[in-house]
């Protein structure tokens, strides 16, 4: 896929948009795999798979949504894990009938805007105002991790793209050290530790 240089610079032309894409269309991938009785199996813990669907997908929406509508910035309830699984329960209306379908709109609406966003876009969330190419590395590890999460609830053997990955791995080490545990998770990583039951930084 080649790209021409816009002098918009529009993100598709970049390293953080391209995983991104590549994480989208990793996820869109897994929905469109799902059918039947499955959307009420299992999914992530208290979620069925439609509703892990519907939070997964919000990786898609709030992009547009929060260069439009800029929120402000939240307090800790926002990110409490009982708010967080409320949202994924309250997104599951914006699915619609045929959650494919609204997923793969939702997927080439968000791409659609990210390539017409000029360099210095912002985008205002509830974790503050930043740039959107600062913004996008969360959203493609939402849809890299979520997605595992999906293939493992389906029992599909499908590997996130290689770029889509290794922008997740860069933002959950980038996580890790703000948290002050990178060494924790590195030492994990080449085997020259064990991590404890229950660590995550997710």
């Amino acid at each position: 896929r080649t790209s021409k240089p816009s002098a918009r610079t529009g993100f598709m032309d970049d390293a953080t948009s391209a995983a991104y894409e590549q994480a989208s269309g990793y996820f869109v991938g897994l929905v469109e795999h799902v059918g039947g009785s499955e959307w009420t199996s299992p999914g992530l813990g208290e979620w069925n798979v439609l509703e892990l669907v519907a939070h997964t997908n919000r990786a898609h929406t709030l992009v547009e949504s929060y260069l439009v509508h800029p929120q402000p910035a939240a307090g800790p309830e926002y990110f409490a894990e009982s708010a967080i699984a409320q949202r994924a329960r309250d997104a599951v209306d914006a699915l619609g009938d045929d959650p494919v379908a609204t997923v793969r709109r939702d997927a080439e609406r968000a791409l659609a805007v990210i390539a017409a966003s000029p360099a210095d876009a912002v985008i205002g969330s509830p974790m503050g105002s930043m740039a959107l190419s600062a913004y996008l590395p969360s959203r493609s590890a939402e849809l890299v991790i979520h997605g595992l999460d999906l293939a493992r609830a389906l029992t599909l053997p499908v590997a996130p793209p290689a770029d889509a990955i290794i922008a997740a791995l860069e933002w959950v080490g980038a996580v890790a050290s703000r948290r002050k545990v990178a060494v924790d998770l590195l030492l994990a990583a080449t085997g020259r530790a064990a991590l404890p039951p229950g660590f995550s930084v997710y």
